[in-house]
């Protein structure tokens, strides 16, 4: 009896906690017009915190081998949060680095007040965000620096890489680049770029598509 209670609290409080979160977050939204789009996140957010004990409770066992796909949906879902979230970032350098191009330009011009608008760079709208390990943050800053100076869309985010399941785990200091199917040919152009410029930490790196990865951004892994 014991057992069932403890259970109990563990699966059925957080989740009636997280969707009074939930519903909280969503009435302000609906009342509120102006709110931004930020207050969508974090609705997302409090949705994962409100299935996650769930999800770990939800296991289907056979014998001494644990099945669990609710626990691989998640680990989905949490690795395209944070691809969708790098997007957004590396969006923005992009436009933070067009910004630093225009001052600099303007002032080698000695202020000119009149400025032809300068040609869209032919990487513009290409979106490549950078996931690494705490070892790997030196590496992963200079990739963006040098994409965001090649006029892509370059985001570092941290990760764990607790969101991937075993097999797509790779050995400490290896590199993958990874994206959905459809942008095989993007993924295989930054692998390129990035093999260019750096090409010893790029040595043996593993090129993949993933059916269930969503969106046009490239992920290049850095273990």
């Amino acid at each position: 009896m014991d057992n069932v209670w403890l259970t109990a609290a563990i699966v059925v409080v957080p989740l009636v906690a997280g969707l009074c979160l939930i519903g909280v977050l969503a009435r302000g939204i609906y009342n509120n017009p102006n709110v931004p789009n930020g207050a969508a996140i974090v609705l997302g957010v409090a949705a994962l915190l409100c299935v996650a004990p769930t999800i770990v409770n939800l296991t289907i066992k056979n014998g001494s081998t644990e099945i669990s796909f609710v626990r691989e949906q998640l680990q989905t879902q949490t690795q395209q949060i944070k691809s969708d979230f790098g997007a957004q970032g590396g969006r923005l350098n992009a436009a933070i680095e067009e910004l630093r191009r225009r001052v600099t330009a303007l002032e080698k011009a000695g202020g000119a007040a009149v400025m032809p608008a300068a040609a869209p760079s032919p990487n513009s709208g290409k979106v490549v965000v950078l996931l690494y390990v705490e070892d790997r943050k030196d590496l992963a800053l200079q990739m963006q620096s040098y994409l965001l100076q090649q006029g892509y869309s370059a985001n570092a985010v941290y990760t764990d890489f607790t969101e991937l399941s075993d097999a797509s785990h790779l050995a400490s200091g290896s590199v993958a680049v990874v994206s959905a199917d459809g942008s095989t040919s993007l993924r295989k152009e930054v692998e390129t770029v990035l093999k260019a410029k750096f090409p010893q930490q790029m040595q043996g790196v593993v090129d993949s598509g993933l059916a269930k990865l969503v969106g046009t951004s490239i992920q290049v892994r850095l273990f």
